[in-house]
């Protein structure tokens, strides 16, 4: 729908930052694994204007939020680094 330039550059920053950091690590401790990871729609006063676009399904507590982002990580292995995964583990396209 566009707009948001601000907040769409600073997560394209964010994105090249950290699969630049998985690279560089990957040189200096191989065994490190840096990744980015996608929260879904958390409910927090951040997501509450938007809200009412999200299928309840969707809209995930705080708790249930880290719960699923701790799985995704322990199911991680080396050459996940640089990648970037959604809540539900899936591999998301930069």
């Amino acid at each position: 729908m566009g707009g948001w330039y601000g907040y769409r550059a600073s997560k394209a920053a964010l994105n090249m930052f950290m699969h630049t950091t998985a690279i560089e690590y990957k040189r200096t401790c191989p065994r490190a694994i840096v990744v980015t990871l996608h929260p879904g729609t958390t409910d927090t006063q951040l997501s509450r204007p938007f809200q009412r676009n999200v299928p309840p399904e969707k809209l995930f507590t705080v708790d249930r939020t880290v719960c699923q982002l701790m799985q995704v990580l322990d199911r991680l292995q080396e050459s996940d680094s640089g990648e970037f995964f959604s809540w539900d583990g899936s591999r998301l396209p930069w």
